[in-house]
C-alpha cells in the first residue's frame, strides 16, 4: 500500500493543504473527498491516514519506519479501518450492518496508535439506514477518531453528512499525468498516451479501455453514433442494439455512455471549429464527415440524454430494457423530435 504523499501523481494543492493540517494537528474529525473514480482520492486518503497514525511524523509526512507505518504497509494496522460496498447484489451497497460493525470496533481503545482512522470508499452507496447510523457517529465521534469519506457523487449523500465534513474536491488528472501512471503500470508509452486521451482524467477509465472489451465498446459507440448521424436508427435497431448492449455489466455500460459522451463532445468541437484536442483522434476524419448532419441542439439533447441514462445505472434496472428505452429516445432526437 502506498502511504507516502510524494508517490501520488497530481492533486498538489490538496495534498499541500492536507499535509499542513496534519503538521499543525488541525485535522477535522470528518472529511469528504469528492471527484470522479480513478484519480487517486483513495491514495490521498491512505496517505492522510498514515500521517495521522504515524508515531513520528515530520511536517505532516509519515516516517515510514515506525510500527504504525509498517503495519499500514502490511495492511494489518489494528487502528485503521476501510469500508467498501457489498457487491454481491444487483448494485453495490454499504449496509447498516457494515456501519454497526465498524462502530463496535472503534468503540474500543486504540491498540497501536493514539488515533484511529476510518476510510469509507464509495460512500454514496450507503443506504439510508447506513447513512443515518453513520451520522450519529460523525456527530459524536468519541475520542481521537477520524473519518474520510470518498465519493464520486456528493449529491447522493445526506446533506446532514455533507455539512459535518470538511470537503475536498479532486479534479481529474491531466493527460500527461494519466499517461505517467499508465506507464508505471506497464502500459507502453505510445499506448499509454492513446489511452490517456480517452481517460477524461481517470486512470480507472483508461484501464477499462485497455482490454478487448473496452476497445469493442469504443468502436460500438462510434458505429452507434454513425447510425444517429445518418438517421438510420429504427425500431429494428432498438431491439438488436438493446439486446446486444443489454448483455454487458453495469460498469461496462457506464463506460459505453462515457464513450458516447466523448463522441458528442468531439462532434461539438468539430462543429464549432475549436482547436481543443479530440478524444477520438483515431476516428477524427470519420467524425468530421458527420458534421452538420445533427444540429447543435440535437447534439446537446443527446448529451443530456446520455448523462441521464448513465445516472440511472446507479439503480436496480434491467440493462436491456434501459438501453432499449435510451435508443428509442435517441432515435426521436435524431429524427427531429427533440
Amino acid at each position: 500500500m502506498n502511504i507516502f504523499w510524494d508517490n501520488i501523481v497530481g492533486h498538489k494543492h490538496n495534498i499541500d493543504e492536507l499535509r499542513l493540517l496534519c503538521s499543525e494537528d488541525m485535522v477535522p474529525h470528518s472529511m469528504l473527498f469528492c471527484g470522479i473514480d480513478g484519480i487517486g482520492k483513495q491514495m490521498v486518503a491512505k496517505a492522510m491516514a498514515a500521517a495521522i497514525l504515524c508515531h513520528s511524523p515530520h511536517d505532516g509526512i509519515p516516517c515510514g519506519e515506525c510500527a504504525s507505518c509498517k503495519a499500514l504497509l502490511s495492511d494489518i494496522h489494528p487502528d485503521f479501518f476501510q469500508l467498501v460496498p457489498d457487491e454481491t447484489g444487483s448494485s453495490p451497497i454499504i449496509k447498516i450492518e457494515t456501519i454497526r460493525d465498524m462502530q463496535d470496533k472503534i468503540a474500543r481503545l486504540p491498540i497501536l496508535s493514539k488515533q484511529r482512522v476510518v476510510i469509507i470508499n464509495d460512500a454514496q452507496t450507503m443506504n439510508e439506514a447506513a447513512a443515518n447510523c453513520l451520522l450519529k457517529t460523525i456527530e459524536e465521534p468519541g475520542g481521537q477518531i477520524y473519518f474520510i469519506l470518498i465519493t464520486n457523487s456528493v449529491m447522493a449523500l445526506l446533506d446532514t453528512i455533507i455539512s459535518r465534513c470538511m470537503r475536498k474536491d479532486f479534479a481529474g488528472l491531466s493527460r500527461e499525468e494519466v499517461a505517467m501512471i499508465l506507464s508505471s503500470k506497464g502500459v507502453t508509452g505510445e499506448r499509454a498516451n492513446y489511452l490517456a486521451g480517452f481517460a477524461d482524467g481517470s486512470v480507472y477509465q483508461a484501464m477499462l479501455l485497455n482490454d478487448e472489451t473496452g476497445m469493442a465498446l469504443q468502436q460500438a459507440v462510434i458505429r452507434f453514433f454513425s447510425a444517429c448521424a445518418e438517421k438510420r436508427l429504427d425500431m429494428e435497431m432498438v431491439w438488436t442494439e438493446g439486446a446486444s448492449l443489454g448483455r454487458y455489466e453495469k460498469k461496462q455500460l457506464r463506460q459505453w455512455f462515457s464513450f458516447f459522451i466523448m463522441v458528442i463532445r468531439d462532434q461539438l468541437i468539430i462543429y464549432n471549429g475549436s482547436d481543443v484536442p479530440l478524444y477520438n483522434q483515431g476516428d477524427a476524419s470519420r467524425l468530421t464527415g458527420y458534421t452538420g448532419q445533427l444540429s447543435q441542439l440535437q447534439l446537446m439533447s443527446l448529451l443530456k440524454l446520455a448523462r441521464e441514462y448513465q445516472g440511472r445505472l446507479r439503480f436496480s434496472v434491467s440493462p436491456r430494457l434501459m438501453m432499449e428505452s435510451f435508443i428509442i429516445k435517441a432515435k426521436d432526437v435524431c429524427n427531429g423530435g427533440i
